[in-house]
């Protein structure tokens, strides 16, 4: 999954994709260099960032979602929202996935967006909203508590009337956890790829990444991304969310040639 953040204040690239042409020139490299599928974003949900409504986060994407769905007819485009109706609208221009931050906690209404459809429905983990995420940190067993929590979200949203079909689940590598608490659930993927949900893990560039090797620059994280690219097709997951698709396709081939 080749991720294109159309936000001024995301993270790691922040500000590139705000113009539409640059968004389509980001998503041509993503396909040529071998994503499945384009994750279009319009809020950045790092830790502290801002909250937008979902007029402006609308507001940021259609242009961007309608041209690269103009060019790429074929190409599989998620959203990445917690809006019910920014998922709605992402749909009638043409989106085919929608990948929801908060597994349907900010937004309980998204499940009924989803439901009767046939639209994969990403599920990740998280704790509170961006502003308070920090606050929410609190675990006895980190990989067990998640997959709990995730497994409530995927309830509610199956007895919505979401087929169990469309649901992908994500840990939520970043989301109200802290670097230890990321890596542990790094290590034990296991427990989430032994469900009968496909996976999908993003943790590219990411702080945890920066705080093991004493590396504040987000762009300067691509071999860290890496390793843990390693230990994700080690561990069976299903879906990869990355910002470095030409490398990282690389790394996956050689990487399921050696763990197949």
């Amino acid at each position: 999954m080749g991720v294109i953040n159309i936000t001024p204040d995301s993270f790691s690239d922040g500000g590139m994709y705000l113009d539409v042409e640059k968004a389509l020139e980001k998503a041509s490299y993503c396909i040529n260099s071998g994503a499945e599928v384009i994750d279009i974003g319009g809020q950045s949900t790092r830790p502290g960032a801002e909250i937008l409504s979902s007029d402006q986060e609308l507001k940021r994407i259609t242009p961007a979602l309608k041209l690269i769905r103009k060019e790429f007819p074929n190409q599989l485009i998620s959203v990445d929202t917690f809006y019910s109706d920014v998922a709605g609208e992402a749909l009638n221009l043409g989106a085919n996935w929608i990948n929801d931050i908060s597994g349907g906690r900010l937004d309980p209404q998204i499940f009924n967006v989803l439901a009767g459809t046939k639209v994969p429905f990403v599920i990740t983990h998280s704790r509170g909203n961006s502003q308070t995420m920090k606050n929410y940190s609190n675990y006895q067993n980190v990989a067990a508590e998640v997959l709990s929590e995730l497994l409530i979200q995927v309830e509610k949203a199956i007895l919505t009337g979401v087929s169990s079909d469309q649901i992908i689940i994500d840990p939520g590598i970043g989301f109200a956890k802290n670097t230890s608490q990321n890596l542990s659930l790094i290590k034990n993927l296991d427990i989430f790829t032994n469900t009968k949900y496909p996976v999908l893990v993003g943790p590219s560039r990411k702080r945890f990444i920066g705080d093991v090797l004493n590396e504040a620059d987000p762009l300067k994280r691509l071999f860290g991304t890496s390793a843990v690219v390693c230990k994700c097709v080690q561990a069976k997951v299903n879906y990869i969310r990355l910002h470095d698709i030409y490398e990282m396709n690389q790394l996956i081939k050689m990487a399921s040639t050696l763990w197949p």
